[in-house]
């Protein structure tokens, strides 16, 4: 514990929300997603998930854990994109 200003301030860990969760950045990448084909959805594809898997990393989890996220991330972003063309089942 810390005092700052004659406050009393504890420590915390700080647990950062899954980005498959985040649902504003699911839901724009999977608009953006929906738009492009080929060989520039592939492009920006990677290009996303090597900038998440770092900020996965980045926020203290192994690199399989985050590996695992950004799938899970890439899943939502499918489902993402079912209900934008109305392909739900």
């Amino acid at each position: 514990m810390r005092q700052s200003h004659g406050v009393k301030m504890h420590s915390a860990e700080v647990r950062v929300f899954p980005i498959d969760r985040q649902i504003v950045l699911v839901r724009e990448v999977a608009a953006k997603l929906d738009k492009l084909h080929g060989d520039t959805a592939t492009s920006f594809w990677k290009a996303t998930a090597g900038e998440l898997l770092d900020r996965v990393v980045g926020s203290g989890k192994d690199r399989a854990s985050a590996s695992d996220e950004v799938r899970r991330f890439f899943a939502a972003v499918q489902r993402e994109m079912h209900i934008l063309t109305g392909d739900v089942a």
